[in-house]
């Protein structure tokens, strides 16, 4: 769920995950939300690049 521009985890995120994204997070000196908003941003942006990509090779 997104709260303005932070993101909470949603229960249905495997243990395992949040773990990973915790440690990453921590290595990186941010919380493991800011770290998953960086990457769902991230795929976001290569997917609106792919999209125009595309869209201009019609």
């Amino acid at each position: 769920m997104a709260y303005g521009n932070k993101v909470k985890f949603h229960y249905d995120v495997p243990a395992y995950i949040k773990k990973e994204l915790a440690e990453a997070a921590k290595k990186l000196g941010i919380t493991a939300t800011e770290l998953l908003v960086r990457l769902i941003d991230e795929e976001f942006q290569l997917g609106r690049g792919r999209r125009v990509c595309c869209e201009n090779s019609l």
